[in-house]
């Protein structure tokens, strides 16, 4: 089976308690997961990376939801990819709740490059895909027809997801990875993970729910094509 991502964005959620309880209702059953072929990404608020990293399992790891505009400097209340790097292999990156021009999402991108970050860059436009591709860069097609959609998707959608994820990819490198954001949940995910061009899921709010996350996990885990 080839590599999977499933990246959880927390949003502004969780307090410190929260995510404690999170992790330890998290850690244990997840270690039980034959987790060879998965990789399983966090994205906690910046201000509890580092506390994140603690309380990590050795397979799971950390993105940032954001990093600045900037490098360094006079920049009170941002966060640089040079400080973001310490605690994340992964940077989310022009999220659509964030509504950023595609310059602005493109030099965010090389900072977490040059920064030694992978970059989860977003984008909904399918057309714009080889826009925000470069190499070392995953992308994440945020489906502008189930962004916040509750977890439903219409019966005809995954052939459509299918179909326009193989479009991507044709003009894209051999090898480029892309995954799915849009309403991701445990009551949909067992569509999602029979698209064999889809290399994983960006989970909102169900990621919030540990228990839930970790069925979308096993859903990959059981799957066989």
């Amino acid at each position: 089976m080839t590599e999977r991502y499933i990246v959880a964005n927390w949003k502004m959620n969780m307090s410190l308690a929260d995510l404690n309880k999170w992790f330890d209702n998290f850690v244990k059953a997840y270690c039980e997961c034959d987790t060879l072929v998965l990789r399983t990404i966090v994205a906690p608020s910046t201000v509890f990376l580092s506390v994140a990293s603690l309380r990590a399992a050795k397979n799971i790891e950390l993105a940032s939801q954001d990093i600045s505009l900037s490098e360094k400097g006079a920049h009170t209340g941002e966060s640089g990819a040079f400080q973001i790097k310490e605690y994340v292999k992964y940077g989310i990156i022009g999220h659509s709740e964030r509504k950023e021009e595609k310059e602005t999402v493109l030099r965010k991108r090389d900072l977490c490059l040059e920064n030694g970050i992978k970059p989860i860059v977003c984008f909904i436009d399918p057309e714009e895909v080889g826009d925000y591709y470069k190499d070392g860069v995953m992308l994440a097609w945020e489906d502008p027809e189930n962004i916040s959609s509750n977890g439903s998707l219409n019966p005809k959608d995954p052939k459509d997801i299918e179909t326009t994820v193989k479009n991507m990819k044709s003009v894209l490198p051999e090898g480029a990875v892309i995954i799915y954001g849009g309403s991701v949940s445990s009551g949909n995910i067992g569509d999602l993970v029979k698209i064999s061009e889809l290399d994983g899921v960006l989970v909102g709010s169900s990621s919030l729910d540990p228990l839930a996350f970790l069925d979308i996990i096993r859903a990959y885990e059981i799957y066989e094509p």
